[in-house]
């Protein structure tokens, strides 16, 4: 038996595919293929069964969908029960997961795990615990690419890196590897157009700049060859030269940006050596005091000493990472007067950054204002200042006469006492002043620096560091999770030098309450990760609490309009929704994801989904209502000529719609199900058709039934998707079109026409009515009309400009000009993958590959037709659509007994299941199996067969990809 969770969920039996009915029973089968050959907790399957709440007989019934699954696989003791639980007994060879895993720890398996790959893993589970193990088999992937790109040369390399690296621009080190291998085949201007998608989409979509790494990457590109003798060689696909440092040194002085800062400040003295043991100036030691460059308690200009509450700069004797380019901009912010701000989320790293800046320049003024009041924060100034206030002066006035004889002054932690740190910076105008805070003082002349979170790569070392552990595909995970924030990546890698890493990655959804081992030195706000967010929740006023609370019902991004729905459009004080949103971002605690977009950081959401206020039942209520909303809307634009945007919103909307599909009432799911149809029909997202099954349940609507009938057409289950769309009364065009594909692939044409040409209403659907008529006729032989009909599907489609339905219009007179027409055939082809391609319409984009292969083998040489017919493989195993995946089999059945590859075209024939074709197809195929059996004979073709039928379809295709390689190594057709 062979598991599949690289792409579409498959299995694999001795007797061919194994279907599995009950999605209980895939999720049962999926989890335990994860863990082959070792056992399963019960209590681990009920909560993939029923991640919300397991139900009071969830061990009976876990039993029950066992029992049930045992006999769908038909092998005995492949599932058994012991003491620790299910275990599920198969090879780890037999699982493509666990075997890509394997193929990771061979230095030669990079290859051959990069061709396990069909797609995105587990797309049909979307919870835990499927979502850590498809994020964490995607790294993997991601590693193995880069790795076997580095064995091939540079146009191989980028030819393989470049549909990855366009699909995830973000996608750091394969954007840097892609640039490395054009630069190394030729392409530059390529190369840097890699670079500046990549820079654009960390900003757009991330809120980041671009890493030294990348940038450094664009100027050696940039920088002219060295002369060919002098030019080093290096493998192809990696950097083009080594990048410089994205750490900063490990000592606790930052020298580069301190020696840069002490020469923009006059009379400054250099920074000291990072080994010397001596404290910096301004730390340690008592006024007066002899540093190695001088007084420290002296001032400049025989002022106030600087000793005493305020003028330690504060000292950490660990590493600090990957703030250079931060620490250079601050510097560079410093270079003359005023106020510069360093805003960003709790435990970003504020503090740290201004300490390791500004360390080495004597006369620096620090005063800590986290444990101040705002009553207080005046006197603590004057203080670390050393003003000396009397009863009659004004203070501001006598402050900011003292913090001018100090080359700078800081104010750390200010958050909570913002008004009276705007007044005191005003009053400062004249002095350098670095204010750190949660949100920006907002007032004139502030110049701001915004601290994100670290970089993966960085993020990834200082864990591993702190933890002393070996860099892994887990510890990415676990910095991903704790978005990247210094703090509590340091917090984790304290429980992690205990705990191990993999049980710290295992209880991250307790992360609030795990991460509470910081240092006793610390503040104490800073000693767990829970301090850290309820620091910052306490800030907020009731109503800026009470929406951060409803915007935690969120999974993804969302839009002012989509937190004003969950809300009520304005807040329950009255307060407009637009106005408390602008706050949060203020104060980090939500972020801009793109334009128009916004999204609560990860600790955030959990903390305050802790404390979800009385309202939370209706504010998921309005949630569900809310994204219901949204995808009835884009169900319409999906058929206007701005489609391709509908998709995108879509792809961005489906955690939420999970979500709102998951919780919404009975009504709201089949609304969902039936708005989502015709995306998860064309796009072929056989996840979303599978929510059709709530009208089963709920109030039934037509569209929603067609959903899922639409999932049973693609697995193959006929009969079920028939049963499925008769029960929608009345049909509509929806369960037309599905009835329709349903007789077509059984070859009853009159059936089929009859419910495409029913199909009426919107013009996109009176579009795929035509084209379903054009296919039927064009199949029975009655070319001269099936051309008439689809001519007539493309002006229609035209006039609408929707680009599915011209797409799927071209197609459908490609088809019928296929044997009288074929150059013509192959033009329309062409362009309906043309116009699939942008807008995910995977359905068409495959067919049409897949036609255009057929005329090319019809009517040309069968060599490049079978070359080409790799891409149409590729293209049917993304869209995961078992029936029409299988009716293109057929045609490479006849292209390679046409080349020759008898062999292969036997053991292929013998898995493809039988099914009914139409008479030019039953044609062909008989000729093509009399010319098999007339060279091997059939005593041959029987075993050769007989053989297919064990492998199965699925793997019966890899064997014949394999054949088709081999073939065009040997040059035949």
């Amino acid at each position: 038996m062979l598991v599949r969770v690289l792409g579409p969920f498959e299995v694999d039996g001795e007797d061919g595919p194994v279907v599995l009915a009950g999605a209980s029973q895939r999720v049962i089968l999926a989890a335990l293929a994860l863990n082959a050959g070792r056992p399963v907790t019960v209590s681990a399957l009920a909560d993939a069964l029923w991640p919300e709440s397991p139900p009071a007989s969830a061990r009976n019934s876990l039993q029950s969908h066992v029992a049930r699954l045992r006999s769908r696989l038909a092998t005995p003791g492949r599932i058994t029960l012991g003491p620790a639980g299910y275990r599920l007994d198969l090879p780890r060879s037999h699982v493509d997961a666990l075997h890509l895993e394997d193929l990771a720890h061979d230095p030669a398996g990079a290859a051959e795990a990069v061709a396990l790959w069909r797609g995105d893993p587990l797309p049909e589970f979307p919870g835990d615990p499927f979502r850590a193990a498809a994020a964490r088999l995607t790294g993997l992937y991601r590693t193995m690419l880069v790795r076997h790109a580095a064995a091939l040369t540079a146009t191989e390399a980028a030819t393989l890196l470049q549909p990855p690296v366009d699909a995830d621009p973000c996608w750091e080190e394969g954007a840097v590897t892609l640039a490395g291998a054009l630069t190394a085949a030729g392409r530059r201007a390529d190369a840097l157009e890699v670079l500046r998608r990549h820079s654009d989409a960390v900003i757009d979509r991330l809120g980041l700049d671009p890493s030294a790494q990348v940038r450094q990457t664009q100027l050696t590109i940039l920088r002219p060859p060295l002369p060919a003798a002098a030019e080093p060689s290096a493998p192809v696909g990696t950097a083009v030269a080594p990048p410089e440092p994205v750490l900063a040194a490990a000592s606790p002085t930052s020298v580069p940006a301190a020696a840069e800062l002490s020469a923009l400040l006059p009379g400054t003295p250099a920074p000291p050596s990072p080994l010397s043991t001596r404290p910096a100036p301004g730390v340690g030691g008592p006024a007066g005091s002899q540093g190695p460059f001088g007084a420290v308690g002296a001032a400049p200009g025989g002022g106030p000493g600087l000793a005493g509450a305020g003028s330690g700069v504060p000292l950490r004797f660990s590493s600090f990472l990957g703030r250079a380019e931060e620490q250079q901009r601050l510097a560079a912010l410093l270079a003359g007067p005023g106020l510069v701000s360093v805003v960003g989320p709790g435990g970003v790293g504020k503090t740290r950054l201004v300490a390791e800046t500004v360390r080495a320049v004597a006369g620096v003024a620090w005063v800590d204002a986290a444990g101040v009041r705002a009553e207080d924060l005046v006197e603590a100034l004057a203080v670390g200042v050393g003003a000396r206030v009397a009863p009659a002066d004004d203070p501001f006035a006598v402050i900011a006469a003292a913090a001018a004889r100090h080359r700078i002054v800081v104010l750390d932690n200010c958050e909570h006492v913002l008004g009276t740190a705007a007044d005191l910076a005003v009053a400062l105008h004249g002095v350098r002043l670095v204010v750190t805070s949660q949100e920006s003082l907002r007032v004139d002349g502030e110049q701001v620096l915004r601290l994100g979170p670290l970089a993966a790569d960085v993020g990834r070392r200082l864990f591993c560091e702190r933890a002393g552990a070996p860099e892994s595909e887990l510890v990415g995970e676990i910095v991903e999770r704790l978005d990247l924030l210094p703090l509590a990546i340091e917090l984790a890698a304290t429980q992690a030098a205990a705990l191990g890493v993999a049980e710290l990655h295992a209880r991250l959804d307790d992360r609030l309450d795990l991460l509470s081992r910081g240092s006793r030195a610390a503040d104490p706000r800073h000693r767990t990760l829970r301090a850290v967010v309820a620091w910052s929740f306490g800030l907020l006023d009731e109503p800026s609490a009470g929406l951060l609370q409803r915007l935690a019902v969120f999974a993804g991004t969302f839009t002012v309009a989509a937190a004003e729905a969950v809300s009520a459009s304005r807040s329950a004080s009255g307060a407009p929704v637009a106005a408390l949103l602008a706050g949060l971002v203020d104060r980090s605690l939500v972020v801009r994801d793109g334009p128009g977009r916004f999204r609560l950081l990860e600790t955030v959401r959990a903390f305050a989904s802790e404390s979800p206020g009385a309202d939370r039942a209706a504010t998921e209520a309005r949630h569900a209502e809310a994204m219901a909303a949204a995808a009835i809307d884009l169900d319409g634009r999906m058929r206007g000529p701005d489609q391709a945007a509908a998709v995108r919103e879509v792809d961005a909307l489906l955690p939420d719609l999970r979500l709102a599909f998951a919780r919404g009432e009975p009504a709201v799911r089949v609304r969902l199900a039936a708005a989502m149809y015709r995306y998860g029909y064309r796009c072929q997202q056989y996840e979303v058709l599978a929510w059709g099954r709530a009208a089963l349940d709920g109030p039934p609507h037509p569209d929603a039934f067609a959903a899922a009938a639409t999932h049973a057409w693609g697995r193959g289950d006929l009969a079920e998707a028939r049963e499925l769309a008769g029960r929608a009364d009345p049909p509509g065009a929806a369960a037309h079109e599905v009835l329709g594909d349903v007789a077509l692939v059984a070859c009853e044409a009159d059936t089929a026409l009859a419910h495409y040409r029913a199909m009426d209403g919107h013009p996109v659907h009176r579009v795929s009515g035509l084209v379903g008529e054009a296919l039927v006729l064009a199949w029975s032989g009655r070319v001269a009309e099936a051309t008439a009909v689809a001519g007539e599907a493309v002006l229609l489609a035209d006039a609408t400009g929707n680009p599915s339905a011209r797409a799927e219009a071209r197609y459908g007179l490609g088809e019928a000009l296929g044997d009288t027409d074929p150059v013509c055939a192959l033009a329309l082809l062409a362009e309906a993958v043309e116009l699939a391609g942008p807008v995910d319409d995977r359905l068409f984009q495959a067919a049409a590959g897949t036609a255009a292969v057929a005329v090319r083998s019809r009517h040309g040489e069968p060599g490049p037709a079978l070359a080409e017919f790799r891409e149409v493989l590729r293209l049917w195993r993304r869209a995961g659509n078992d029936t029409l995946h299988t009716a293109a089999l057929r045609n490479l059945l006849v292209l390679l007994a046409r080349v020759g590859a008898d062999e292969a075209a036997a053991v292929l024939d013998g898995a493809l299941p039988v099914a009914a074709v139409y008479p030019a197809e039953a044609a062909r195929l008989r000729r093509a199996r009399e010319a098999v059996a007339e060279r091997l004979g059939s005593e041959r073709v029987a075993v050769l067969r007989r053989h297919g039928e064990l492998l199965g379809p699925a793997r019966a295709t890899e064997a014949a990809a394999r054949a088709i390689d081999v073939t065009l190594a040997q040059g035949c057709g």
